[in-house]
């Protein structure tokens, strides 16, 4: 975090104690009236306070991180457009403990304020990587013993039928299409949520959270 933008009308012992922090660990405080906070958040709604601080993604650099794991829990997100939808997956993300989530750069929505907004912390508790070179990505993944799993209403198996006790990089792709043609090329098996046929879509957070709190239950009894 570089600077903080409060409204000075705002008194009450919440912006306090959070300016109070903010000063303490050398963050720099400023006075802003609520059109230029309005301005700063983008449209956003922020309370009375905004703060400004650097890009969250990390530019590349998922696999070098993934060397340092023991037993991998990566959520992959291959094209989501809704920023919610993003935010919605980074908070499910850290609720289940996963190790990252990885982006492609240049794809989908990115790192928007409101995704991080929605995300509630999540976007900020746990490494986000975007990734580029989206092909040797993946493959590089599976040459480290990490099985690509894709979310698919289509797939014939179903996600509690497959072993995910392994380490799982799971993949959830947009809200129209789904998994794109490349990241379908390099899952290694592709699973569904068992939806009643009537009524099969689930919104993607909510898929994502289900998939990976399937990966912590194996594991748990594993």
């Amino acid at each position: 975090m570089q600077k903080v933008y409060y409204d000075e009308q705002r008194q009450d012992s919440r912006i306090e104690k959070l300016l109070t922090i903010a000063k303490s660990k050398g963050v720099c405080i400023s006075i802003a009236d609520k059109k230029k906070l309005d301005n700063i958040a983008g449209g956003i709604r922020h309370q009375g306070v905004v703060a400004v601080g650097k890009s969250i993604g990390l530019k590349g650099g998922c696999l070098n991180f993934v060397k340092l794991l023991d037993e991998s829990l990566i959520l992959i997100v291959d094209g989501i457009e809704d920023p919610s939808n993003l935010g919605g997956c980074l908070r499910n993300a850290a609720a289940a403990g996963a190790d990252a989530v990885v982006t492609a750069r240049n794809q989908g929505c990115g790192l928007t304020p409101t995704a991080l907004r929605v995300s509630q912390g999540g976007g900020t508790s746990l490494p986000v990587f975007e990734e580029s070179n989206w092909g040797p990505f993946l493959r590089g993944l599976k040459e480290q013993g990490i099985w690509l799993v894709g979310l698919d209403e289509e797939a014939d198996e179903d996600i509690y039928s497959a072993d995910l006790s392994v380490p799982v990089a799971m993949i959830v792709g947009s809200e129209g299409s789904g998994l794109g043609r490349l990241t379908r090329l390099h899952c290694d098996r592709g699973v569904c949520l068992p939806a009643v046929e009537s009524f099969k879509s689930l919104n993607v957070s909510m898929a994502a959270g289900i998939a990976l709190f399937e990966v912590r239950r194996q594991r748990a009894i594993s």
